[in-house]
């Protein structure tokens, strides 16, 4: 299909994390701006670290963090984040964005939890104004990390329900972390009205699907080898689960596939699940919305009606009011009429 098809196409993306998406001059820039004690050491090329190798695992694919989470710890670096995520999907017409990022590990210079989750709502609201896109917050806490510190962000979430923030999420590495170690962080989300999204079966574990979905989980953050346990995944279909899939992500890391075509997200869509499309961090693996669709199109030969249903299903997984996914569908269904 014609790629200015594909980037005039109204889109929704809801799984995309902010430490993943910075501009590469925004990186450089607030690099040279840390203070002595916390610049990166001297033979460390930026450019060159916050790129994964094509192959890795899971874990090796996180290490790139190190340098974008060291570089957004102020207020100034936060809101210019978040404003130059939401104007760069806005130019490829994306109409409504989930970011995600873990506000806990952004304090290393003395913001507060509240100081950090306000300053990205502030350039999340200053995009809103600038162009016609709309837009959510999700708050993640680390599998790796104590359940003192899920909880703590849970809470964090339920102070900013009414405030921009959507849902909380589970993400970080996955063996030996199961995610029902922070039933608990689960628990006070769902009692304070949040929404829940746990990242499961990315780098390996098919049975932490099935304990995302025993705990609550309303979306699955990748769901690649979902495949591999027929229940859960028959499970998944019946439950209308969406899967928020981001094919350059998992073709990096998931240790499953050489290839686009080699992704189970057809087998899903085939089988009825609600496969929604994704960039997951558009700087580590050098891509937009508009790549990701046309990269699935091409492998999959997946038609108009596959799109529009790949659409309809992103629009309808919002973490947002009623009222916003009507308007999200309808804006989806006029392009294709």
């Amino acid at each position: 299909m014609d790629r200015d098809w594909i980037l005039n196409l109204p889109k929704v993306e809801l799984h995309v994390h902010l430490d993943g998406c910075l501009r590469p001059p925004t990186v450089l820039k607030l690099a040279e701006r840390l203070p002595m004690e916390r610049r990166l050491p001297t033979s460390c090329d930026e450019a060159k670290a916050v790129i994964p190798p094509k192959r890795c695992t899971l874990e090796e694919y996180l290490q790139a963090f190190k340098i974008t989470v060291a570089v957004l710890q102020t207020e100034e670096a936060l809101e210019r984040a978040a404003y130059e995520l939401c104007e760069d999907a806005a130019r490829e017409n994306v109409i409504y964005i989930e970011i995600r990022y873990a506000p806990l590990l952004h304090l290393q210079e003395g913001l507060s939890p509240q100081q950090v989750v306000e300053a990205v709502l502030t350039g999340m609201r200053r995009a809103e104004k600038a162009y016609p896109i709309r837009t959510g917050l999700i708050l993640c806490a680390m599998k790796q990390e104590s359940t003192a510190r899920s909880e703590q962000l849970a809470h964090l979430a339920a102070d900013y329900t009414e405030r921009g923030v959507v849902a909380i999420d589970l993400a970080g590495p996955e063996r030996d972390f199961p995610p029902s170690r922070h039933r608990k962080a689960i628990e006070i989300a769902g009692k304070e009205g949040l929404h829940v999204t746990i990242h499961a079966g990315e780098g390996c574990c098919p049975e932490q699907i099935k304990e995302a979905l025993n705990l609550g989980a309303e979306r699955i953050g990748h769901g690649v080898y979902l495949y591999q346990d027929a229940a859960t995944q028959l499970r998944v279909a019946q439950m209308g689960i969406p899967l928020e899939v981001c094919p350059t992500s998992n073709l990096h890391i998931s240790g499953v596939m050489d290839s686009y075509a080699d992704h189970p997200l057809k087998r899903y869509l085939d089988l009825g699940i609600r496969v929604t499309l994704n960039t997951d961090n558009r700087l580590m693996s050098q891509t937009d919305l508009t790549n990701e669709f046309a990269q699935v199109i091409d492998a999959f030969s997946l038609p108009a009606d596959e799109v529009k249903t790949i659409l309809i299903n992103s629009a309808e997984a919002a973490f947002a009011p009623d009222a916003t996914k009507v308007a999200l569908r309808q804006q989806v269904e006029a392009a294709f009429e």
